[in-house]
């Protein structure tokens, strides 16, 4: 399948940092695709690998590729926000360096938001490829999020969200640049609950992307993180984005859902409320536990100092050992 010259332009943003391994393959399955009208923009954030002589090879041989790098590296988050910004297509999409995209994606996904002039998004099933498992796993995904309503369209979202994945799906440009960028946990969730309130969000039942998981993953999906038990060796343990995820995406949410500009303060208020209610249903028991480990935070710091000190002698190390090792049983 080819396009026209007057077709609209499709830019695809690739950020990219020590990507030589899989990048290759991630190119050709976006030079490949069925709709050829698109750019295939690289931001490469400094990288000290073969990036760049493989960026360069690209663009030599397709002017599709176009490649910028960065001359330091300023960060995964403003990586992403710089690739939209050296685009000029009508649409866009971003695509990881180390994944796939099935061949006729941007074909269908730009169908799906020419059908609806109302959609500034178009997303679609993801599949999971997991180390050492053959079998792609598929998480559909699938949300009814047409609705005019902007309550509705949140509730859908907050509810039935299981994958993250769904940040690589086709936006309308004059969307996705009205966006903040988040820099904290949940960044994607955060980025494509604002689609949500701009506009519908389009499903198309063709999968958008081929996802490489370092780790194997088991059903029930979830966008925030596996739950981990209230134990004393848990409480002990510093750091970790369980502490704090789903607080920070539920506060999160609600200040970029109130800066969104072009929306009236009706509906930036309907949304909120839609966010805050559906979000405490479906995770209310995480955000509890989350108050636990908040509250033992201070403990957890002091018991980190106690034994980095202790382990600097051999006898106060021993019994420290022991302590952790009873601590574990706990």
């Amino acid at each position: 399948m080819t396009t026209a010259n007057n077709s609209p332009l499709v830019s695809i943003g690739v950020p990219v940092y020590n990507g030589e391994r899989f990048l290759r393959q991630a190119l050709d399955s976006l030079l490949g695709q069925t709709y050829q009208h698109l750019e295939v923009v690289v931001c490469d954030n400094a990288s000290t690998d073969k990036t760049e002589a493989i960026c360069r090879e690209y663009a030599l041989k397709d002017p599709r590729v176009r490649y910028h790098r960065n001359a330091t590296n300023i960060g995964v988050t403003p990586n992403f926000r710089r690739v939209l910004e050296l685009s000029s297509g009508e649409y866009f999409m971003w695509a990881s360096a180390d994944d796939r995209k099935p061949p006729t994606i941007v074909h269908t996904c730009l169908e799906a938001l020419q059908r609806d002039s109302g959609a500034v998004m178009a997303y679609g099933p993801v599949l999971l490829r997991v180390q050492e498992q053959e079998e792609l796993l598929e998480i559909s995904n699938e949300m009814h999020m047409t609705e005019l309503d902007v309550r509705a369209r949140v509730r859908a979202f907050t509810l039935g969200l299981t994958s993250q994945g769904i940040v690589y799906g086709l936006y309308r440009r004059e969307a996705i640049t009205k966006a903040v960028f988040p820099t904290c946990y949940g960044q994607e969730y955060l980025l494509c609950l604002q689609m949500c309130l701009l506009g519908a969000l389009a499903y198309v039942r063709a999968p958008m992307v081929i996802y490489r998981l370092r780790k194997p993953t088991t059903p029930p999906y979830n966008p925030m993180y596996a739950e981990v038990p209230i134990t004393v060796m848990n409480l002990l343990r510093l750091g970790g984005f369980r502490r704090r995820k789903c607080w920070t995406v539920l506060l999160m949410g609600c200040y970029y859902l109130s800066r969104m500009p072009g929306v009236s303060v009706a509906q930036r208020m309907q949304a909120i409320a839609s966010h805050i209610v559906s979000f405490d249903q479906r995770y209310r028991r995480r955000l509890t536990k989350e108050l636990v480990f908040l509250l033992f935070l201070p403990v957890s710091y002091i018991g980190a100092f106690v034994w980095s000190i202790a382990r600097r002698w051999c006898v106060s190390g021993r019994v420290a050992r022991k302590v952790q090792a009873l601590l574990l049983r706990a």
